[in-house]
């Protein structure tokens, strides 16, 4: 379906933006002075194939995570985890941005611990900014600088310094997490238990399926569990049901749709394979407590 909001690879804003610096199909990485949203790498909504890591250094900036409405301020940390949507909205007189944007494939070349991180990316949805102190953007902003040279030398092994330089700066931006928010981190020694590996697998799961699977089962099946005991485990990790889970993927994936894509709603209505307009419209109402109408003359 054209015009629905798909996932924007590093190597489509590479050849968008050529004047960033990065590693072909890997990573890209922007520290940019604007002063106004034409030059800024989020002025259009899309959704992320990567991590996105961010760091507010000067100015304000508007921006919209997963339709949720933000205002990012001097020396925060936005997250945000591959299949959310981003969009700048309005900025300040003057803003300045140090940003990565990291492919999941080269994040896997990195061979860090991203299962340590796991109860941090559950609440990831819901808290995606963090405050830093000055001390801690100067020291991550040094490691951007070193990044950043390592990127500039090309040389043989360039992409070898980079991909321990990024896992050195991933594990630093954990363990100031893990200061402030030391629930949200499980021990980088600790093997995923299996309820944590069955979370996972449903994430990915639910991340491919959403748009056309809505019953608990479905997924269940296909992680050879009861609906019971799989409801049940998923509520224990995350402290939402997997119909909650689901429930939230729609309902963003349709209010994405709604808003930015200009299909109809009829044509959203089949297209998330609802059996009809009315049924979706009762199931979003439900939901949202608005008709898809409402929602999208707002």
């Amino acid at each position: 379906m054209e015009n629905e909001i798909g996932n924007i690879s590093i190597t489509h804003l590479q050849q968008q933006y050529p004047h960033l610096k990065g590693i072909e199909n890997a990573f890209i990485m922007d520290r940019g002075s604007h002063t106004s949203t034409e030059n800024n790498l989020f002025k259009f909504p899309f959704r992320t194939e990567g991590l996105i890591i961010a760091i507010h250094e000067e100015g304000t900036v508007n921006s919209s995570i997963n339709l949720k409405e933000y205002t990012f301020r001097k020396n925060e940390l936005i997250l945000c985890a591959p299949g959310d949507i981003l969009q700048s909205t309005s900025v300040s007189s003057s803003y300045r941005i140090q940003t990565f944007l990291i492919s999941s494939s080269f994040l896997r070349e990195i061979y860090i611990n991203l299962n340590s991180f796991l109860p941090f990316f559950i609440s990831l949805k819901e808290h995606p900014i963090f405050q830093l102190t000055d001390a801690e953007v100067e020291e991550l902003t040094g490691y951007y600088e070193l990044i950043e040279k390592a990127v500039d030398s090309r040389d043989k092994f360039c992409k070898e310094v980079v991909r321990r330089l990024l896992g050195a700066y991933l594990y630093r931006i954990g363990d100031i997490l893990h200061r402030k928010h030391p629930e949200f981190v499980t021990d980088a020694n600790t093997s995923l238990k299996r309820e944590e590996m069955l979370f996972k697998q449903f994430i990915g799961l639910l991340t491919n399926h959403h748009r056309t699977q809505r019953r608990v089962d479905f997924y269940a099946e296909r992680l050879f569990l009861s609906p019971k005991h799989f409801s049940t485990v998923i509520k224990k990790i995350s402290g939402k049901t997997a119909g909650e889970w689901i429930d939230e993927y729609v309902i963003l994936e349709a209010k994405a749709l709604l808003k930015y894509s200009g299909m109809s709603i009829q044509e959203v209505s089949y297209y998330m394979n609802f059996p009809n307009p009315s049924f979706f419209g009762k199931y979003f109402r439900h939901h949202t407590g608005l008709s898809p109408t409402e929602y999208k003359e707002q």
